[in-house]
């Protein structure tokens, strides 16, 4: 355990849980995909078998314990850039949130807030403009790559959590090394597009990108939802 408050190593053991009772049950549900043989993402399997991978929780209505928990979960891994040790946020379901758009408003609301709440001003190297292609998103001075799961999410298994939205966050120094047009990187994209294939019910999503082609606006890639369709014409994302 990192801290005696929300902080934590998520352990894989199915006997472990922490927090409310929500929690519990949606820690159970992502333990189970998760550790599933066939789920597409061994990398994060790996993580959780390791003790490599972190979490932490927020309630509905009340962010703000997680600009704290992102900062220090950013501090313990910088040391470590090439290890893939992703913070995992699991956020208490609502009964207001049913639909794809609601998740979606939800997640970008969280990174808005994230962003008000950061501590360190926006990495040089990294463009500040949601509108340009090269736009990602950052917190303490670092590059994440970040993703949503949501309940809205039936066929596309690979993003669907089935009781609360979760946001995993990683230093995007992680994909150094697999980035596209590299041997461990085409090994590794073929691998997992193989596997996604035969998890998820419905075909790669368009905003996933080529497989020999660096995808712009990866913001696309954060929140994908059943349907091929995009939520939005330009990321929502206000600074």
């Amino acid at each position: 355990m990192l801290s005696v408050d929300r902080l934590q190593i998520l352990d894989p053991d199915p006997g472990w849980s922490v927090g409310p009772e929500w929690l519990r049950t949606a820690l159970a549900e992502f333990r189970r995909d998760l550790l599933d043989p066939g789920y597409p993402c061994t990398f994060g399997r790996h993580a959780l078998r390791a003790g490599d991978m972190h979490m932490t929780w927020v309630a509905h209505d009340d962010l703000s314990t997680l600009p704290g928990d992102l900062t220090a979960f950013v501090d313990r891994v910088s040391p470590e850039p090439e290890r893939r040790q992703p913070l995992i946020v699991f956020v208490e379901p609502s009964p207001r949130m049913t639909t794809a758009a609601d998740y979606d408003r939800r997640f970008w609301q969280i990174l808005e807030y994230l962003h008000l709440h950061d501590d360190r001003p926006w990495p040089a190297d990294v463009p500040a403009d949601p509108d340009d292609p090269g736009w990602q998103f950052c917190f303490h001075g670092t590059s994440l790559f970040v993703f949503a799961l949501a309940p809205s999410n039936r066929l596309r298994r690979s993003r669907r959590h089935p009781s609360c939205l979760v946001l995993s966050f990683q230093p995007r120094t992680v994909f150094d090394g697999i980035g596209v047009g590299t041997p461990a990187g085409n090994v590794t994209r073929t691998r997992i597009r193989d596997r996604l294939r035969r998890w998820d019910l419905v075909g790669r999503h368009p905003s996933m990108g080529e497989f020999d082609e660096m995808s712009d606006d990866e913001w696309r890639q954060y929140f994908i939802t059943d349907d091929d369709a995009d939520l939005h014409d330009r990321c929502p994302f206000r600074r």
